[in-house]
């Protein structure tokens, strides 16, 4: 990690600099960058030789829930399982511009080729596979509250390419390479104005194509899951939410709450994993150190904490009070190696150092 020498943007806090790499013939390089890349993607190689010669390095900087990096890699299989996305919790739009090689991408059964130049799209909160060749990429995580007010169809973006042969994927590539290349100078405020620029070129990409009827009920279906989504968000502790519920407040009936939630896995789904990101959030932040996992239970809406901490342990592989306890000794994300910059890399992914340094 490397703090940048100069920065714009008044007394914003600069950007957090990450430099990690990985190296063939390492035994554990493989391992290390798998734990890295975890929160979003179960990764493999191709074969074990793959693994044992896999060689990656990446460049990256956080802007708090914002972030833009330049990766290079060997070939590997990326895939964001159900069970990825409920053990991470990420609401994410991902963008991949292809510098470098390609892909074969697999978006909930949509199968498609990405070849250099292209850019696509990824939906967290929505299963994919990605079985790239050697490449080089550059990619931005952007929070789905950041994009919903330009995006008109934001949850038909998961799985589009936008080709290298257009004029707009010529605006958005070179907006992101500027981008990346004043990552550095930057100060919190100026990248949030860039990334709405971003968020304003996704739109003419995603928005305008749709006209009469069809745009009108797409963007009735957008707005009513995001209406969903604030009315799941603001009720979480509230022990009786649910579908009922949901459309009770909504005025909507279940039949219309199931389909908008289905590509993503739905609606009881979503909001376990919400409860659960919550949940996790609230145990590894030092502030709330001394209270009761039982009350932390209680405030995310689960009425029963033995039930709670059963549904903890299968989303994230341990219980509540074992990953207090891995906070408290500062051992919490760190990679095989120990290199304090996979495990900060981790962390970021997984909402725990979203706020910044």
């Amino acid at each position: 990690m490397e703090p940048p020498a100069t920065r714009r943007g008044g007394s914003m806090p600069a950007p957090l600099r990450l430099s990690l790499s990985v190296a063939p013939g390492n035994a554990s390089a493989f391992d290390l960058w798998r734990s890295a890349m975890s929160p979003l993607y179960a990764l493999d190689a191709p074969d074990a030789r793959a693994r044992a010669s896999f060689a990656a390095e990446l460049t990256g900087y956080m802007f708090g829930d914002v972030a833009i990096a330049s990766s290079h890699s060997s070939a590997a299989v990326f895939e964001r399982t159900a069970q990825t996305i409920a053990r991470s919790g990420i609401d994410n739009i991902s963008l991949l511009l292809y510098a470098d090689g390609g892909c074969a991408l697999d978006a909930e059964g949509r199968a498609t080729e990405v070849h250099a130049g292209d850019v696509c799209f990824f939906d967290m909160t929505r299963r994919s596979t990605v079985r790239a060749s050697d490449y080089g990429n550059l990619s931005i995580v952007l929070p789905r509250a950041l994009l919903a007010p330009y995006v008109t169809d934001i949850d038909g973006l998961h799985g589009r390419i936008l080709r290298s042969s257009t004029p707009l994927n010529t605006m958005l590539a070179g907006h992101l390479r500027t981008l990346f290349a004043e990552a550095p100078a930057l100060g919190l405020s100026d990248f949030r104005a860039a990334a709405r620029a971003t968020a304003a070129l996704i739109a003419a990409f995603a928005g305008p194509s749709a006209d009469g009827r069809n745009a009108i009920a797409r963007a009735n279906a957008a707005a009513s899951l995001q209406a969903a989504r604030r009315t799941i968000e603001a009720n979480l502790r509230n022990p009786e939410l649910g579908p009922g519920f949901v459309c009770q407040q909504l005025g909507m009936s279940r039949a219309k709450l199931y389909r908008l939630f289905e590509p993503i896995g739905g609606v009881r789904h979503y909001i376990q994993q919400r409860r659960m990101r919550r949940a996790y959030q609230a145990i590894t932040d030092p502030a709330r150190a001394r209270e009761r996992v039982s009350a932390i239970a209680a405030r995310c809406g689960f009425s029963n904490a033995s039930v709670f901490s059963r549904a903890f342990r299968e989303a994230y592989g341990v219980s509540p009070t074992e990953l207090r306890g891995v906070v408290r000794t500062g051992t919490a994300g760190i990679g095989l190696s120990g290199d304090s910059g996979f495990g900060t890399m981790r962390r970021w992914l997984l909402g725990l150092d979203a706020a910044g340094r």
